[in-house]
């Protein structure tokens, strides 16, 4: 039940940023998370959102790469298509 209850946190603090989430804060306590874990679940939440938010709104894609490759093109600094 702890688990699920972070991820309706989670889909929450992401679909409904300026929503009061005291009420889900206090049952993730009594699933037994202490406060450094809920503002972990928190930090990560809010990255994420940031990040992916922060790349949409530059138009940025993954079209035409393949996901989880790092650059491998040592020898052309500007070729940054994974390999």
């Amino acid at each position: 039940p702890a688990f699920v209850t972070g991820l309706v946190y989670a889909k929450r603090l992401t679909i409904a940023p300026a929503e009061d989430l005291s009420a889900l804060i206090q049952t993730l306590r009594t699933q037994g998370f202490d406060d450094g874990m809920i503002l972990e679940l928190n930090q990560v939440v809010a990255y994420f959102n940031y990040a992916n938010r922060t790349a949409n709104g530059l138009g940025v894609t993954t079209v035409g790469d393949e996901l989880g490759l790092s650059p491998g093109d040592d020898e052309d600094p500007d070729n940054w298509n994974h390999q």
